[in-house]
C-alpha cells in the first residue's frame, strides 16, 4: 500500500464509502417515494441518484486519466446535469444498476489509489488548472454527501 499518510488513508475511506451512504440515505424507500422532491421544480431522490452516478461516470474517467497521464491536459466535455436528466430519462429509470455501478467505481478507482505509488499526488491538468487526484477525490466526496444531504431533507420534508 502506498498510501503515506492517515489523512490519505482517511480520504479513501471516506471516497470508497460514499456507496454505502448513499444506500443508507435511500434505505426503505419505494418506488413512489423515490419520486418525491424537496419543492416543485427540483429534482426527485431518483434524480439524484442517477445524478450522482453520471457525474461519478465522468470523475472516474477523469481520475484514471490522471493516474495514468499524470501532468498530461485532459480536455472536459460539458456536462449539463438538467440536459442530461432529461435526455437520460432518470425520472423513469431504476435506480438498482446505478448502485451497483457507483459502488464499482469507487472501489476501482479506491483500489489503484492504493497500489499505485504516488496516487494520490498524480495530476490532472485542465483547461480551467490543474488538480492532484488527492484534489479531486476531496471533490469527488464532497459532491456526494451534498447530494445525499439533499435525499435526507427531501426525506424529512415528506415524512418519508
Amino acid at each position: 500500500m502506498y498510501l503515506k499518510t492517515p489523512e490519505d488513508q482517511k480520504l479513501i475511506e471516506s471516497y470508497k464509502s460514499a456507496p454505502s451512504e448513499l444506500m443508507q440515505a435511500i434505505a426503505g424507500l419505494n418506488e413512489s417515494d423515490l419520486n418525491q422532491t424537496r419543492a416543485p421544480g427540483t429534482w426527485s431522490i431518483r434524480e439524484i441518484v442517477h445524478h450522482i452516478v453520471d457525474c461519478d461516470m465522468n470523475y472516474v474517467q477523469i481520475n484514471r486519466y490522471a493516474l495514468a497521464d499524470t501532468g498530461k491536459t485532459y480536455f472536459f466535455n460539458e456536462f449539463n446535469g438538467d440536459s442530461w436528466n432529461f435526455k437520460m430519462d432518470y425520472k423513469n429509470r431504476s435506480i438498482e444498476s446505478e448502485l451497483k455501478l457507483f459502488t464499482m467505481m469507487r472501489e476501482y478507482i479506491a483500489y489503484l489509489c492504493i497500489i499505485l505509488n504516488d496516487s494520490l499526488d498524480r495530476v490532472l491538468v485542465h483547461e480551467h488548472g490543474k488538480a492532484t487526484v488527492r484534489d479531486a477525490l476531496r471533490h469527488d466526496t464532497q459532491h456526494v454527501l451534498h447530494h445525499i444531504e439533499q435525499i435526507l431533507e427531501t426525506r424529512r420534508i415528506n415524512n418519508i
